[in-house]
């Protein structure tokens, strides 16, 4: 008889699918569907699931006590608990999270599944730092505001694991160090995998450290392009490094103050516009190449960011009384919003600012592009047989919003973003239409459309998974925030802080895991509606805060944050103001 201790052992991996894991099956991890899901019409996602409890559940309830300020709760995460019992391995834990969540995350991950991404030292490095700073906020206690009975004005806010936050600093300094010493002979047979080393890192820097030092890092991955585009694209993995590099630079362009060059006008100081030469072969391979998740997240950073600097430039004009279409407003517009939110003067941004000649209804046309774009994304969309049923762009009645058929949390958003593109073209059209009343009347009526399909498809969210699938694009807080901009009604305000919200702090410990903290976004929205109960519109809401600030600072209830808002009277007299978020 065979001795036991002979027989080999059997290991599970857990990097398959949720549905062969439940399953107890081997999952032969086919990207976008494995075969045993596509055999069984099962839903494939991969991934692994957090459950929270509720922190302080009572809280919540409405009871007329007074406020509690600053309350702390133990790190309530039992999954997550268990997930890292490794002893006192920190680095072997950190490995499994990164490979069974992280990995998942990251927007146009090139990534394998299997163990081969540790094999490039610089690579482990950066997948331990980015793996650690995940857990600093998910294995953390929580900070709580609570005014009982009401709770619009109750926040929650992860008080970042020390431990956790360190270690990332550790493999982030050791995966720059390794990257510094490559020498020529590495650099040519493995530049993809340096190039994605230097991406993690800036995603570090974007959800752990401050503006700052991700907008350097991100610049980094613009100069390792250019110096290295030979070795790059002719190395196997090369395109796919590039896809997960030109998502980042797109991430980038939000921070950007509205008064700068936008993608088409020139290359801007303040943020990579990648390379503006459209007849770069590197250029035009990664915007052909973008899969339909990053098509459509390019399209709606592009869409905001033209808004922006629409509604910029009107309060701009109507503040110097100077038309929207004058060459000065560009230069005004960056003096202005410099000294609102406390950014240094830069003399090569305020040249920029002053050479920018897209303004006032020439931003339609830009729009107009994007408008375009988008229907080639729906196009594309359908002629792939995608999970998202057509009955998605059906804005007019003809179908229920719960009928239409969404299958999982990624094409849900996609399609939140694709309803904040067409709010933004509606609104967009409008303002500057001929007959301005008639088209008002019209948009308006549109708005509310797209709005309600919005929180329809939100209603049908998996909250808990929402709490920690979006960290690296943009989430549900931030849609939900720039809903708010773009349609208001009472209605809607009661749907996202009496409906929504609970729902989410429910689900999860009181925060959405995400770079942008939750607890911002939930009182910005409580101050547009504010407003609103007041009669005045509030369009856009930009933080007065520098770029060097801490992440630890921003997620801290306590810290004062300042804002800069845009908006209109009744009459659309336009206004903008700074004013401290209650």
């Amino acid at each position: 008889m065979e001795d036991a201790s002979n027989r080999p052992r059997i290991t599970r991996k857990h990097s398959g699918c949720k549905p062969c894991r439940r399953r107890g099956k081997k999952c032969d991890e086919s990207r976008p569907r494995c075969r045993a899901c596509a055999r069984l019409s099962l839903e494939c996602i991969y991934g692994i699931d957090y459950s929270f409890h509720h922190i302080i559940p009572t809280h919540l309830q409405r009871q007329p006590t007074a406020l509690a300020v600053g309350s702390r709760s133990a790190p309530l995460t039992p999954r997550i608990a268990r997930a890292l019992d490794c002893g006192d391995n920190l680095e072997t834990c950190y490995i499994s999270h990164f490979q069974r969540h992280v990995r998942h995350l990251l927007p146009a991950s090139p990534l394998p599944s299997t163990d081969t991404t540790f094999l490039s030292p610089y690579l482990r490095a950066a997948a331990l730092c980015i793996s650690a700073s995940n857990l600093s906020m998910l294995d953390a206690q929580v900070q709580s505001r609570i005014l009982v009975g009401s709770h619009r004005q109750s926040w929650f806010s992860p008080l970042v694991n020390s431990l956790h936050h360190a270690k990332a600093r550790d493999y982030h300094d050791r995966a720059l160090q390794l990257c510094r010493m490559v020498d020529m002979k590495e650099l040519s047979d493995d530049a993809p995998a340096i190039l994605v080393t230097k991406i993690l890192l800036a995603y570090y820097h974007h959800a752990s450290t401050n503006h700052r030092r991700f907008r350097s890092a991100v610049w980094d991955t613009v100069e390792f392009v250019s110096r290295n585009r030979e070795y790059i694209m002719r190395s196997a993995g090369g395109m796919e490094a590039l896809q997960m590099w030109h998502r980042l630079c797109v991430s980038h362009r939000l921070s950007k103050p509205p008064s700068l060059l936008l993608e088409g006008e020139g290359r801007s100081s303040f943020s990579p516009s990648c390379f503006p030469d459209a007849t770069d072969q590197l250029y035009l391979g990664t915007v052909l190449g973008m899969s339909m998740d990053d098509l459509i997240y390019d399209i709606l950073i592009k869409s905001m960011e033209i808004r922006s600097r629409l509604l910029v430039f009107r309060c701009v004009a109507y503040h110097y009384r100077i038309p929207e279409s004058s060459r000065e407003v560009g230069g005004l517009a960056h003096g202005l919003l410099n000294q609102m939110l406390g950014r240094p003067f830069v003399l090569e941004e305020l040249s920029e600012a002053q050479k920018g000649f897209v303004r006032g209804s020439h931003l339609l046309g830009l729009l107009q592009v994007q408008k375009q774009r988008l229907s080639v994304w729906k196009a594309l969309r359908d002629t792939e047989q995608s999970p998202v049923s057509r009955q998605a762009d059906n804005h007019r009645n003809q179908v229920s919003p719960g009928e239409w058929s969404l299958a999982t949390h990624r094409d849900a958003m996609n399609t939140l973003y694709q309803i904040l593109c067409e709010m933004i073209f509606e609104e967009a059209y409008a303002v500057y239409a001929s007959d301005f009343a008639s088209e008002q009347h019209s948009a308006a009526t549109a708005l509310s459309r797209l709005a309600e399909n919005f929180c329809h498809i939100v209603s049908t969210l998996d909250f808990a998974a929402v709490g920690t699938a979006d960290l690296y694009t943009f989430s549900l807080a931030e849609s939900l925030l720039q809903l708010v901009v773009l349609w208001r009604s009472d209605s809607l305000f009661h749907f996202i802080l009496d409906v929504a919200w609970p729902n989410m702090e429910g689900k999860t410990r009181g925060f959405e895991h995400s770079h942008y903290p939750t607890h911002l976004a939930k009182r910005i929205i409580s101050l547009v509606a504010d407003y609103w109960s007041r009669g005045q519109t509030v369009t856009l809401v930009l933080p007065a805060v520098p770029e060097d600030i801490p992440k630890v600072r921003l997620l801290d209830l306590n810290h004062p944050m300042e804002m800069v808002i845009c908006g209109h009277d009744p009459d659309y007299t336009a206004w903008m103001n700074k004013i401290l978020l209650p």
